[in-house]
């Protein structure tokens, strides 16, 4: 008997080439929603790579001109520092270096001297920068250079931010220390007492804690009225 050759139809009535036919028919009709899908997803990689190339060539490109910007921090040249760093930031602020330029920029102003602008630069930085490892430290040195400006409110605004922001009491027991010397300075011994009654208060049976409360004590003491009515006066 000779063997017929089976029309599509009859083909059909087996469920797995009835399956076969029906995705070569899709994938035909959809050929070109593939290539085009195909296309996408390999720019899309292409991309991706690129990006991250460009990224990693940005950042040891980076790292290269953050040291020879720092160059003049190491040397004590504060001034050159400063320039140096800020125009560093300018250029490279985006990438992982931005954090350290800012910082060391302000210090470089505040360790030359230049007061104003590095209490403006401490402030930009922890603006852009609140969580970095360095914050706390901005906080203290923003508040020491309102100091020296006489500004002694934005001093201590500093000191309290700084407070609230210390990761243990041990270090706000400093913090507070630096804020009683701030209200000696101006003759506001009530609040310079209360603070270092505070920094006792955190660090309990330490030397700090002994001496603060010594000083809290010296601060309370009233002076002695000169001229009064004491005992055997007629």
């Amino acid at each position: 008997m000779s063997r017929k050759r089976l029309a599509k139809h009859e083909l059909k009535r087996d469920r797995f080439v009835e399956q076969t036919f029906d995705w070569a028919h899709w994938a035909e009709t959809h050929r070109r929603q593939f290539m085009a899908g195909a296309a996408v997803l390999a720019l899309a990689l292409a991309a991706f790579f690129v990006l991250r190339t460009m990224s990693r060539s940005a950042e040891e490109d980076a790292s290269g001109a953050y040291l020879e910007a720092r160059q003049a921090y190491f040397a004590g040249n504060f001034p050159l520092a400063a320039a140096d760093l800020e125009d560093f930031a300018r250029r490279h602020g985006d990438t992982s270096f931005g954090d350290d330029a800012r910082f060391f920029r302000a210090d470089a102003l505040y360790q030359a001297g230049n007061n104003e602008a590095a209490a403006e630069a401490f402030e930009e930085f922890l603006s852009r920068h609140e969580d970095s490892p360095f914050a706390q430290t901005a906080r203290l040195l923003s508040a020491a250079a309102y100091t020296r400006l006489n500004r002694y409110g934005d001093a201590q605004a500093a000191y309290e931010r700084a407070v609230e922001t210390a990761g243990f009491d041990g270090e706000r027991a400093r913090v507070r220390e630096e804020l009683a010397r701030l209200h000696e300075s101006q003759g506001d011994n009530a609040s310079a007492a209360e603070e270092y009654r505070r920094v006792a208060e955190l660090v309990p049976g330490t030397e700090t804690a002994a001496r603060a409360l010594r000083r809290a004590a010296e601060l309370s003491v009233e002076p002695l009225a000169v001229g009064g009515n004491g005992a055997g006066g007629s």
